[in-house]
């Protein structure tokens, strides 16, 4: 099992490959069920030769999680970091201490300058002090620890004088992301004058504990039933219908069509990965042919977009500029479409007609097809968040159609491909309450809404223990 990542950018912790890949979050409701889990001990050493794997260590870190053994701990919002350091007393390095802390700290870096640097947690508290009494065994001071985790911090935005409160984000480390966002434990030992002081740290991994809204009741009642889910007309209160979008272009080269797409998306617009997001599309023009081959699965684009967004300050003079996400915040990460969505037939529905103009010399009728589809969610997403000048966004975009026989007429779909519609929504750790979402796709489609991209991997590397 890979349990490492490579070293931080600011540090020599390692963090697992789990990282990345942590499935939802849910609680569970039984406390006996909580109370038999098992608890996996995570232990940081000092010794007094490095370079010797089998010296004693004088300094020792242990923390407990429900993390997998061979893993870093792993602490979800709400959950305390329990633990406890001993040292020996009998070595020389545990001799001439002045003060025992221990350390919780939360840092996000964005680049290399010092200003890319900033650290939104730090709590310390003083296991033991020169004035105080040491609890003593045989072999060492040993001082438990149990540190309450704030569900909130502080942190600059955009500007050194403006401190703002921010939900705690997740762990983040991406190998092709510049952006980091890491959490340590770290004990700071202290001595006299003259004299140097050591830290031992351990990274841990944190998982904000954020639950969508419960969806419409005709959507529950479908989830408990397993029945198919009714669409935007019969669940008003279910669905959340976008703007309707025209697109022109030309088919097969010998006439120009209009076809209209309205989609729609399943409320609130807030998802818990390794879930499903539901949508229902339909498309209308008065082209038969036209309707036919650009709502068939292969044309239609609709994708799940990762936005990392970043503002890196090039010198002070900007860094003491105001800043939020929606203005001058600079994107260098890449966009990257995480995963597209597959389409069906609505079940009951036929293509439709509706008269749009009637004369005696001319008749146009507007034909229709209702669509549903959705998209799956990997497990992997890390959540929507954000704090000071960086964070991580959602969209729900529709491309430009992709089949032969089409050639969109707007140059802005010619030359930069952009979105046809675009909507943003929030990916978050923890199921809804009630019934848990379920895939309502067909059986011939499972397993077709996947990554168009594999998720970013981890800054990870293989390291025995």
């Amino acid at each position: 099992m890979e349990s490492s990542f490579n070293t931080f950018v600011y540090g020599n912790s390692y963090l697992p490959q789990s990282v990345t890949s942590l499935p939802a979050y849910t609680r569970r409701p039984s406390p006996q069920l909580r109370a038999r889990r098992e608890m996996t001990e995570h232990v940081a050493e000092l010794s007094s030769d490095i370079t010797n794997k089998r010296a004693k260590p004088w300094a020792t870190l242990r923390v407990y999680s429900k993390a997998p053994a061979g893993t870093l701990p792993i602490f979800v919002e709400g959950e305390k970091i329990t633990g406890s350091v001993t040292l020996d007393s009998g070595m020389s390095h545990s001799r001439h201490i002045s003060c025992v802390k221990i350390i919780v700290r939360g840092e996000l870096s964005t680049g290399v300058l010092e200003v890319d640097r900033v650290t939104f947690l730090e709590a310390s508290t003083t296991l033991w002090s020169k004035d105080a009494h040491a609890t003593r065994q045989e072999d060492g001071m040993h001082w438990p620890f149990s540190i309450h985790l704030p569900r909130e911090a502080s942190a600059s935005s955009g500007t050194m004088n403006y401190v703002q409160a921010y939900a705690l984000p997740p762990t983040f480390m991406e190998r092709n992301t510049r952006a980091c966002i890491r959490y340590n434990l770290i004990v700071h030992i202290s001595r006299s004058k003259f004299r140097e002081d050591n830290n031992l740290q351990m990274a841990w991994i944190y998982i904000p504990a954020s639950r969508p809204d419960p969806p419409s009741q005709l959507r529950q009642l479908a989830y408990q039933e397993n029945s198919p889910l009714l669409g935007p007309e019969a669940d008003l209160k279910g669905w959340y219908t976008l703007p309707s979008a025209k697109v022109h272009g030309t088919l097969f080269k010998n006439r120009v069509i209009e076809v209209t797409l309205k989609l729609s998306l399943a409320q609130p617009l807030s998802y818990t990965r390794g879930s499903v997001i539901p949508l229902s599309l339909t498309l209308s023009s008065t082209d038969s042919q036209a309707l036919d081959l650009l709502s068939s699965d292969r044309a239609l684009a609709v994708r799940l977009r990762r936005k990392v967004t970043s503002n890196r300050a090039q010198n002070l003079a900007e860094f003491n500029a105001p800043w939020n996400a929606t203005q001058g915040a600079v994107s260098t990460e890449p966009i990257i479409d995480i995963a597209g969505a597959v389409w069906w037939q609505r079940p009951g529905s036929t293509s439709s007609n509706e008269t749009g103009i009637n004369s005696t010399m001319l008749s146009k009728v507007i034909l229709y097809k209702e669509l549903e589809g959705e998209i799956l969610l990997s497990k992997s997403l890390k959540p929507t968040f954000h704090i000071s000048h960086f964070g991580i966004e959602y969209y729900i975009v529709v491309l430009p159609f992709d089949t032969t026989g089409f050639v969109p007429s707007t140059s802005a779909q010619k030359i930069h491909n952009g979105p046809i519609i675009e909507q943003r929504v929030e990916i978050m750790t923890m199921f809804p309450k009630g019934p848990r979402p379920i895939s309502h796709s067909p059986p011939e489609y499972q397993g077709q809404s996947t990554n168009t991209r594999s998720l970013p991997p981890s800054r990870a590397s293989p390291r025995g223990r």
